[in-house]
């Protein structure tokens, strides 16, 4: 006999086959519109990858966390449920074994946890370059490491929670529990780092709105995620009210939607904040650029 797992309860799983309710009907609209939506949120992560790996003035320390953020947001969309419904599918006639749902689950976790880290990073860099603690000299040096740590951090956590899988109860959804606790600690800590920049400035009597925007695009990002990590939660909340659960997770792809547009938001933030980047994405999209502003790009940037 299978296990009895929550993930049994998740309709697109296990599709009523007597009738079709317009939940359904919503669902599988929603589903087909994905597809595009995610293809465009992964060209923009490739993108702004590139234009960031393409001119020496942004391939710099803060915005390698964004070059990271990408990978991750990458990872994030194939592994979502979504294209794992596609693939069983389409290779599997609907048939492939359970337990991958349950890994497909743990990577799409772990890639959230890395895209938290990152985007959280992004501002907090900036943040680190104004402020300059006392061991900024060596974080400037090291912060590979800190790269390293993340990766390894939320890898370690995969490993925990895949020993664990198609269970009840806390064992579960160990992985969202951490989860949905590490995303408001970054959350939290973006707000008091946005307040203490605010503080410095103000002390300092300084405009730097060439740095502002990287705790601005922080800030929004990962506000977009929160219905996400909310919406889960209430799943797991609700479990054991069928009507309710229902609804939950046939609209789930609304706060699915905002997630995957992280990316063209940043694209817009950076279009619209920095000069820098701006002239980058003007030049890769074949606009027209002054010859100053492109051997702007080319030169390395000294606070790195």
């Amino acid at each position: 006999m299978e296990p009895e797992s929550p993930w049994n309860d998740d309709p697109h799983l296990h599709p009523n086959s007597t009738s079709t309710s317009p939940l359904e009907y919503l669902s599988t609209v929603t589903d087909y519109f994905s597809i595009p939506l995610c293809v465009a949120a992964i060209v923009a992560d490739l993108f702004l990858t590139v234009v960031i790996l393409k001119y020496k003035r942004l391939k710099k320390r803060t915005n390698l966390y964004l070059v990271n953020f990408n990978i991750s947001h990458i990872l994030y969309i194939i592994s979502t449920p979504l294209l794992y419904y596609m693939v069983s599918e389409t290779f599997y006639e609907g048939q492939m074994d359970i337990h991958w749902y349950c890994v497909w689950i743990r990577v799409e976790n772990f890639a959230m946890g890395l895209a938290f880290s990152f985007i959280a990073g992004y501002g907090m860099d900036s943040f680190l370059e104004k402020a300059k603690p006392s061991w900024f000299s060596r974080y400037k040096e090291r912060y590979l490491y800190v790269f390293s740590f993340f990766y390894f951090g939320h890898f370690l956590v995969y490993l925990i929670a895949a020993s664990i899988c198609l269970k009840r109860g806390f064992n579960n959804n160990f992985n969202f529990h951490f989860l949905s606790g590490y995303f408001f600690l970054a959350l939290i800590s973006i707000l008091y780092v946005t307040y203490e920049e605010q503080k410095l400035e103000k002390n300092l009597r300084l405009s730097t709105p060439h740095k502002a925007y990287s705790l601005t695009v922080s800030v929004i990002i990962l506000l977009m995620w929160m219905p996400l990590i909310i919406f889960y939660n209430m799943v797991i909340i609700f479990a054991n009210f069928e009507n309710v659960e229902r609804v939950l997770w046939y609209t789930l792809f609304l706060p699915e939607y905002l997630a995957y547009c992280c990316p063209m938001v940043i694209i817009y933030e950076l279009w619209k904040s920095s000069k820098q980047f701006r002239n980058a994405f003007r030049k890769v999209l074949r606009m027209a650029v002054l010859d100053s502003d492109f051997d702007e790009l080319n030169v390395h940037s000294d606070d790195q």
